[in-house]
């Protein structure tokens, strides 16, 4: 319950109060007795003070920093921008070139390899890599914008050697049957020895088999090989490869292992030789 009447204090405790601070203000003013307290609360508002400005500075100087590399950043966005456009476009230039070379040298080896033909080159559409790399269908497929209808068995080359040959037409695009191919025969010549080099279902591989004792034993590894003009499709003499292996089958006799020069992976358009 609040009192309604205030508390009667003694007129002596007031001045004994006062009495007090004129001693402490008489004793601060002749000794200083206070003085230290007065410089501590001077030098702590300095301290704040310093502490302050010193950190408006620095999120000053942050600030700045941050915009500055804001700047640095975009900047320097922009100059790699700049760089891979200059790297593309060089890149784009070369590559054209390339491919234009590429073109005129697959043109003219074609037409050296049978000078009496007409060769035709096309861009590749579509290469089986599946079936190229573990199994026995080795094709690839040639794009055919002038809808030109190609027949199957025409001799197909890289600019340095022949690779296989047509196999007909698959929705307008040209089927082309590589040597590896194990559905394959083509007809070759080692030295003089003749022989239809089947495919091996492997990459740049076909083989020949012959009896035990015939003309094959004279045959060598690093021996070229040769197409032997036989069967009506490949020009005579043209450079096919090189024997690999030679090695004794128990059931097939001797077995001649040939490695192709004509790699279709490296190209990317190939010429066909044409009626």
């Amino acid at each position: 319950m609040a009192r309604t009447t205030p508390t009667y204090t003694p007129p002596g405790k007031y001045v004994l109060g006062c009495l007090f601070s004129i001693v402490l203000l008489i004793s601060d003013l002749n000794y200083q007795t206070f003085s230290p307290l007065r410089g501590a609360a001077q030098a702590s508002g300095i301290y704040s003070q310093l502490i302050l400005e010193s950190l408006f500075e620095n999120i000053t100087e942050f600030k700045a920093l941050y915009r500055e590399k804001k700047v640095l950043i975009k900047t320097n966005q922009k100059l790699n921008n700049e760089l891979l456009q200059i790297e593309n476009k060089a890149f784009l230039k070369k590559q054209a070139q390339l491919l234009l070379e590429n073109m005129v040298y697959v043109q003219n080896g074609a037409q050296v390899l049978s000078k009496q033909r007409e060769s035709k080159l096309f861009q590749i559409a579509s290469f089986d890599f599946k079936n190229y790399f573990c199994c026995s269908r080795h094709t690839i497929y040639l794009k055919n914008p002038s809808k030109l209808k190609i027949r199957s068995n025409l001799p197909v080359s890289d600019g340095k050697t022949f690779i296989g040959q047509t196999a007909g037409m698959d929705l307008n695009l040209i089927k082309v049957i590589l040597f590896s191919d194990t559905s394959h025969n083509l007809p070759i010549k080692i030295k003089e020895v003749y022989c239809n080099a089947s495919g091996a279902g492997k990459p740049l591989l076909v083989s020949c088999f012959f009896p035990r004792g015939s003309q094959s034993l004279n045959l060598q590894i690093n021996d070229t090989v040769f197409t032997s003009g036989m069967g009506g499709i490949f020009p005579k003499n043209i450079l096919l490869g090189t024997v690999m292996n030679i090695a004794d089958d128990s059931l097939d006799g001797i077995k001649i292992t040939i490695r192709l020069k004509g790699n279709p992976l490296e190209k990317n358009y190939f010429g066909v030789l044409l009626d």
